[in-house]
């Protein structure tokens, strides 16, 4: 743990010299806007994340440069660097202290964490149990390593700490996924809902008109609340009212303007990847259907832009193939002008070129199963006497 905090400073050292300069203003400028300036915690924990977590121009973080160059560094404590790049995000419970470490639970992920500071036990000192940690935390053996500036909220703020920790939620939603409990109860409950999505759309894809959409989906989120029964023939909504009487709240899907006034959207329930809406799918849906029409200028271009779109997942792609694998080769010859193409041969790379960040890391579930803190923050929230719906 000593040892850590002297690497720690030498990285940051490293982390701001003259030749990151340019990739960290161009980050500051995404976190900050145009100033690039913001308050001084902010700017210490962007750099935290700058060294730790961005991808530079090569591809490498900071760090990963940091132990290529340091190669007198023994194996531990390169692996232990190497390591700093699985940050830990969250806001977490103190429940006690051992040692001169803090024990806190993470509200979001629900894994319970010992906590030291790399200045020693004195700057742990303030904080008491009950009170709520928001940090970055690294790992350093079976412990954890402050890193960033942290900040702090008094015992009995559970209504501000559950607003912190539902906003990280909603954020970076894969943070959930450390806990291998919470991963196994995400792919269950995605199991579910597919089924249910299936037994009300008739498939576990649909093509709907986009200004339908909201309308059809709406009546989803209802069908989900009050039309699913469990094995002893209740709903959800039977059960908020039962066990916390409250009004269970229809899921509100958030759909953006651009899917609503699109010609054509594409509803998929994927098994592995989710609930996924793809605006403008008809008409890629046509070209692969027929591939004459590849031809024309306008199906030419959907095609185009879902398999050259960075934001639309592979899965859309990959659905339509599988329909017909030698109709999809004679399409993405067409639109391509790559006349020996086959998508069985070629289709994976293809995508990986265009898509790249969908293939950075594991597939995660699109359901996202909350620690008993944030159900219980959300019951509250949605309680009728707290105006929810």
């Amino acid at each position: 743990m000593r040892r850590s905090g002297d690497l720690k400073r030498e990285l940051v050292d490293f982390a701001q010299q003259r030749r990151f300069a340019r990739a960290f203003r161009q980050v500051a400028r995404g976190r900050f806007g145009l100033a690039a300036v913001g308050e001084e915690w902010e700017v210490a924990n962007l750099l935290d994340a700058f060294m730790l977590q961005h991808r530079l121009p090569d591809g490498r973080s900071v760090v990963e440069q940091f132990v290529a160059e340091h190669s007198e560094l023994p194996e531990q404590e390169r692996d232990m660097l190497l390591g700093w790049q699985d940050v830990v995000e969250g806001i977490f419970q103190v429940k006690r202290r051992q040692g001169g470490a803090l024990v806190a639970d993470n509200l979001v992920d629900g894994l319970t964490y010992r906590v030291r500071s790399n200045m020693g036990p004195a700057a742990l000192a303030t904080v008491r149990p009950g009170s709520f940690l928001i940090a970055r935390l690294l790992p350093v053996g079976d412990q954890w390593l402050l890193s960033g500036v942290a900040s702090m909220l008094p015992a009995g703020s559970r209504v501000e700490a559950g607003q912190v920790a539902e906003e990280l939620l909603a954020r970076r939603p894969e943070l959930v996924f450390r806990n291998p409990e919470r991963l196994a109860r995400a792919w269950e409950l995605q199991r579910e809902e597919r089924c249910h999505f299936i037994a009300f759309f008739g498939s576990d894809l649909v093509v709907l008109p986009g200004p339908e959409l909201a309308e059809h989906m709406r009546a989803y989120a209802h069908f989900l609340v009050n039309g699913v029964r469990d094995e002893k023939g209740q709903s959800a909504a039977d059960r908020a009212r039962q066990l916390h009487g409250v009004v269970a709240s229809v899921p509100d899907y958030g759909l953006p303007a651009e899917l609503c006034e699109a010609d054509t959207v594409g509803v998929v329930f994927d098994q592995v990847e989710g609930l996924h809406f793809l605006a403008g799918f008809g008409l890629v849906q046509e070209a692969f259907i027929n591939p004459e029409l590849a031809a024309g200028r306008v199906h030419r271009q959907a095609v185009l832009g879902y398999l050259k779109e960075p934001s639309i997942p592979p899965l859309a792609v990959r659905r339509l193939a599988e329909q017909g694998p030698e109709r999809a080769s004679q399409v993405l010859r067409r639109v391509l002008k790559r006349p020996g193409f086959s998508w069985e041969r070629d289709g994976e790379a293809l995508l990986r070129r265009h898509k790249a960040s969908y293939f950075e890391g594991p597939v995660l579930p699109s359901i996202t199963p909350v620690t008993g803190f944030l159900a219980d923050h959300f019951r509250r929230a949605h309680r009728p006497d707290r105006g929810g719906n």
